[in-house]
């Protein structure tokens, strides 16, 4: 079931929210039971028979947990354990996301032949996955308290994250589970709440989905682009990937204030970042704050240990020479960045769009550390600072972008095909036009509106910071008239644009992040 579909909006989170808050008037264990049984029914929807899948990880992953905690002060056994529950769910990752495709990759080298039927990828497999194994690392650190598993069914299977996200921490969410207002209808959070998935809606529906012509012709044929056609498509598929993914983080920020729930922030204007640091603290932010914390975290801190064990220089001092630079600062990248490349994908390109990261982040570091000091102090000058920040953004941008076509393209045979394009290996000007991109004038003042929108315009954070909906603080539009306040104007323009939205889902499509 899609968050933008009739099914979804007119049936499914009205049904739910008028059981979860009248079952509340029970008592919170009834509320509680409610909104489980809705998050598996919406899981269901799509294939019934992946919710055994679902079901099936998360008594595994709360036995382990429980297994876990019980063995408090036995170290080893706690880690074997651990191991034996990351194992099995990687396993199980490893199965529905990867092996038919090295299966494939080993007969093609000659090192064996393995037929396999096509594996269908249980909706949001990664995700929960991720969510459980956060929670098994913090039991083991003794960072996790113990929960029924009533509980832990809340807080895996809550629909508004099931899906595509974020990425939730155990120590955000169950805490407010166990909160009994939790379960009371609050009419100014739903209002909200409702706005912001409204906005999100907008966004996917009028905004992502208009580009998805014009992307998906550029990449069905990335050899035949010319010069100008190879640009258009790589801006299309940017745009398209950045109001698809904010319009999903909003409608899952919306969702869940609905239920007086808040989630952690996953998007933050990341075109705006003036790096590519700045970017994944922008983007997928959940994601990023997951693989810091158990993939890069975890490999710096045995780089440094190995490191003053042996005497060697450790910390600013160490990393500011190349030895130290390369062993505790771009190893760690590299490795953090190849494993988040392959989670979204098992595609050679899924890897190239990992190692091109990893790159960007190494140089941006290098950068930060090692760059000559006048040259920094002639771009913080008050004549240059406004063109180092649009340089700036602008370089990052073109960097995320030819990122995003590996991300994009069906193979990385595709991807240098579309960047040949761009640099004007395949002919100047309009190649590969006719018939697919309709008018040039028409497409290029498209993507001029989703420019201003990107650069000149507050982002939805911005607009409802005066009621916040997610765990952080954004600061609020600079102009009054683009803060969100209860009242008949701001209620004819979300309404306005919401019915554009409702009227347009007839074409509705599946969120990108669907397929990870």
């Amino acid at each position: 079931m899609l968050f933008n579909s009739y099914i979804f909006l007119f049936t499914f989170l009205p049904a739910s929210l008028l059981a979860y808050f009248l079952a509340g008037r029970i008592d919170r264990r009834a509320a509680g039971l409610s909104l489980v049984i809705s998050s598996l029914i919406f899981y269901t929807w799509w294939n019934p028979p992946f919710v055994l899948v679902l079901l099936g990880s998360i008594l595994f992953n709360y036995a382990i947990s429980r297994w876990i905690a019980h063995r408090e002060g036995h170290e080893r056994a706690q880690t074997a354990i651990l191991a034996l529950g990351i194992g099995v769910d990687l396993a199980v990752l490893v199965y529905y996301k990867y092996l038919f495709v090295l299966a494939g990759f080993l007969t093609g080298l000659g090192l064996g032949h393995l037929e396999l039927a096509p594996i269908i990828l249980p909706l949001g497999l990664s995700f929960y996955t991720f969510t459980q194994i956060g929670y098994l690392v913090d039991c083991r650190q003794n960072m996790a308290k113990e929960r029924s598993i009533f509980e832990y069914f809340l807080f895996v299977t809550f629909f508004p994250h099931l899906i595509a996200g974020p990425i939730i921490h155990h120590r955000e969410i169950m805490p407010q589970f166990a909160k009994p207002e939790t379960y009371r209808l609050d009419a100014g959070n739903v209002a909200v709440g409702l706005t912001f998935f409204l906005i999100g809606l907008a966004k996917k529906v009028l905004l992502a989905d208009s580009m998805i012509q014009l992307a998906n012709a550029g990449f069905a044929a990335p050899g035949t682009l010319g010069l100008f056609t190879a640009w258009l498509t790589a801006l299309s598929y940017s745009m398209q990937i950045y109001f698809d993914f904010s319009g999903y983080s909003d409608m899952a920020i919306g969702l869940a204030y609905m239920f007086n729930i808040r989630f952690p922030l996953n998007f933050n204007s990341p075109y705006k970042a003036r790096s590519v640091i700045d970017f994944w603290q922008r983007w997928h932010m959940t994601l990023t704050r997951y693989l810091t914390l158990y993939l890069y975290n975890p490999m710096a801190i045995a780089i440094t240990r190995r490191r003053a064990a042996k005497g060697l220089p450790i910390s600013s001092k160490g990393a500011g020479t190349v030895a130290g630079f390369l062993n505790m600062i771009a190893l760690p990248i590299f490795f953090t960045m190849t494993l988040a490349g392959i989670w979204h994908g098992a595609g050679f390109q899924f890897l190239v769009f990992g190692l091109l990261h990893g790159a960007y982040l190494t140089v941006n570091h290098a950068w930060r550390i090692f760059k000559p000091t006048r040259l920094s102090r002639a771009a913080a000058s008050p004549l240059l600072r406004p063109v180092t920040a649009i340089a700036q953004v602008l370089l990052t941008y073109i960097a995320v972008m030819v990122a995003q076509i590996f991300f994009r393209a069906a193979s990385s045979g595709d991807a240098v095909a579309m960047l040949a394009g761009m640099i004007g290996r395949h002919g100047g000007g309009f190649g590969g036009w006719e018939n697919n991109f309709g008018s040039t004038s028409q497409s290029a003042a498209m993507l001029l509106v989703y420019f201003i929108i990107v650069w000149a315009m507050p982002n939805s954070q911005e607009i409802m910071a005066k009621f916040p909906a997610a765990l952080g603080q954004i600061k609020a539009a600079p102009y009054g008239l683009l803060q969100w306040n209860p009242g008949l104007r701001w209620a004819l323009l979300i309404g306005g644009a919401a019915g554009m939205a409702v009227a347009n889902l007839s074409r509705h499509t599946e969120f990108l992040y669907f397929q990870f």
